[in-house]
């Protein structure tokens, strides 16, 4: 039996890890809660590449800096298992498949080939299992990090904070600055409660600040909008407004959607509020980043170029949305691994993370609500908004149970489970 070098093992888990990352890709469907989930599943409890903490800790890191947090979560995953390297193939291998599907359905669009309800009715059981497997992930992950009755405090107060009090506050907590908010305020409550307990001290590791990510990041800003504002090109704007928004976006894709609605439809008028609107029901029912409503916007805008001229614009619409957030890990990650070892940090992570655990499940509870009950309004989950008649979805809410329980007794990988949904929307009428 001929022994492996040191160097080629490395190479193959690298390459292992890269294939889970496709795997996860292609099944990807739901929303970050949903990609958390599933980063649980195949990343923590089935390759062990992490724990399951760890991986709140990136994800607490992702919710602080502007940008997908879900992208952001598995690019650090690549930069901490191989560096910058693994970080940009991971990226890319994580945002392909949707890249793909999103602009087909650009051009497919564009051509008025192919009916947009009908494909938006095939999907039609994706939502239901995405919110059972956040269900189930939240559960699994809650039980193994939560381990004091502190961390149980913390993790209560962010759920009731992210989902509770939206109800009767939603002027004052419906906003994406309650994540980092909550976040900030769990480490901040742990490091209170933990700062007379001994910790060993542990030297920081030496890091070398990687200025030069920084650096990009502020000139493609300041130097893409200059370009814009003397050329007008059609072409940059959509890079331009894309990136600008990938830099301030906080809280994900719910708050970069208005954004994009009012530079691109109301502001610009590259597209009709129908286009925008299927294609925002369109990127619900693809696997990955949401943000890849950036790839189908950035293609209709470039729709009178021809072919190649929507390929081109789904393109720079992806880099576009999704350079910042990555240029910003590759800043803040290297960072992130020295200072964490420090003991104000470290009396932090416990709050951070349980506060990261009760942030799942409030995604999981307000995911749950459009689908087990019927608004008036859609997104206004007041008690006095519920339809007058038949407001409860007893279909919809008894599958989303019936696969939490399925999903708890069944060991399946994540792409058998979204096969069977996409085929069961098929086949039922």
């Amino acid at each position: 039996m001929v022994e492996l070098s040191g160097s080629k093992v490395h190479k193959i888990k690298r390459l292992l890890f890269l294939r889970d990352v496709f795997v996860i890709s292609i099944s990807a469907f739901g929303g970050p809660e949903m990609h958390l989930a599933l980063f649980s599943k195949r990343l923590v409890e089935k390759r062990k590449y992490l724990s399951q903490a760890d991986l709140l800790e990136l994800y607490s890191l992702a919710q602080m800096l502007p940008g997908p947090s879900s992208t952001q979560t598995i690019t650090s995953m690549g930069y901490r298992f191989g560096g910058a390297t693994l970080a940009l193939l991971t990226l890319i291998i994580w945002v392909l498949p949707a890249f793909c599907l999103m602009t087909l359905f650009g051009m497919v669009f564009a051509s008025q080939l192919v009916d947009s309800h009908s494909l938006l009715h095939t999907f039609r059981f994706i939502q239901p299992l995405a919110v059972a497997f956040i269900m189930v992930a939240g559960w699994k992950m809650a039980r193994q990090v939560i381990n004091s009755r502190l961390s149980m405090y913390l993790m209560v107060f962010a759920f009731v904070m992210a989902a509770l009090m939206r109800h009767p506050l939603e002027k004052y907590f419906k906003t994406p600055w309650i994540f980092p908010i909550v976040l900030l305020i769990g480490g901040l409550v742990s490091y209170l409660y933990n700062r007379r307990e001994v910790i060993e001290d542990r030297r920081p590791i030496p890091v070398k600040i990687k200025w030069r990510y920084l650096v990009v990041f502020l000139l493609i800003f300041a130097g893409s909008a200059i370009a814009l504002r003397i050329t007008q090109d059609r072409s940059l704007s959509i890079f331009q407004n894309t990136y600008q928004f990938g830099t301030i976006v906080f809280g994900g894709g719910n708050v970069l959607i208005p954004m994009l609605f009012d530079q691109f439809v109301q502001s610009k008028h590259f597209l009709s509020a129908d286009e925008f609107l299927t294609g925002i029901g369109l990127n619900q029912a693809v696997p990955g980043p949401i943000f890849t409503i950036a790839t189908y916007i950035g293609g209709l805008t470039m729709r009178d170029y021809g072919l190649m001229g929507q390929l081109y614009g789904s393109l720079l619409g992806t880099v576009g949305i999704f350079l910042p957030g990555a240029l910003m890990i590759f800043f803040m990650y290297p960072l992130w691994d020295s200072i964490k070892n420090r003991k104000v940090i470290r009396r932090s992570l416990e709050g951070i993370i349980a506060a990261s655990s009760g942030l799942v499940l409030a995604a999981g509870y307000l995911l749950f609500l459009p689908v087990a009950f019927r608004w008036k309004e859609p997104n206004n989950f007041f008690y006095t908004n519920l339809a007058e008649e038949n407001f409860i979805h007893w279909g919809d809410m008894g599958l989303v149970l019936l696969l939490v329980i399925l999903l708890f007794k069944i060991k399946l990988p994540s792409p058998v489970w979204v096969v069977a949904a996409i085929l069961a929307g098929l086949l039922i009428p």
